[in-house]
């Protein structure tokens, strides 16, 4: 047992030892190169960013899968960021979402639903982005209503022109129901 704590603790010193003497090939700015490209690098350094190089934001896709912009010296995907939804600086208001460059209300939209391209099925609405949330399912679509009177009726037919008199004219001393009074020779005969 002893022998065994004797190796670990000269084990551990000599790792120490090895640590301790290590040291690092460190080259400073003062050595002289002989490459004029490195003096021109380190004298004018490239510029960090998209800023002078919109380019290199582009992913070599074609057609682009991924709409990105040069926003403030950052390549940004302005069809989902909402702080530069289509454009950069666009930003979306409190609770929307930048769907594919457009900013929308994902509460209350039925074709994106809580999320972008989340569609609810259509009888059902979208409240607080959750498809049919605390509300009845009304009837989709709504049936027609039946016409009043039902069964309709017939129109009347048309007035003849010129239109007849109610009675005939002129008008007769007894009408049709009363019988005449007998014929009888006058009285001067």
């Amino acid at each position: 047992m002893q022998l065994i704590v004797r190796l670990i603790s000269f084990l551990l010193l000599l790792q120490v030892e090895i640590v301790g003497g290590f040291q690092e090939n460190v080259t400073n700015g003062s050595s002289k190169s002989s490459s004029l490209w490195l003096k021109r690098v380190v004298k004018n350094p490239r510029a960090i960013g998209c800023g002078n190089r919109p380019w290199i934001c582009d992913e070599g896709d074609f057609p682009p899968r991924i709409k990105k912009r040069c926003c403030r010296n950052r390549c940004i995907d302005v069809t989902s960021d909402v702080n530069n939804c289509g454009f950069c600086g666009i930003r979306c208001p409190f609770t929307w979402q930048c769907c594919r460059g457009i900013c929308i209300n994902t509460n209350m939209s039925p074709f994106h639903c809580g999320s972008c391209v989340h569609r609810c099925q259509p009888p059902s609405l979208c409240f607080n982005g959750m498809c049919g949330y605390a509300q009845p399912m009304p009837p989709w679509p709504f049936p027609p209503r039946p016409p009043f009177p039902f069964p309709p009726k017939p129109p009347l037919p048309p007035y003849p022109f010129p239109p007849k008199p109610p009675f005939p004219w002129p008008p007769h001393p007894y009408p049709p129901s009363m019988p005449r009074p007998p014929c009888s020779p006058p009285p001067w005969f």
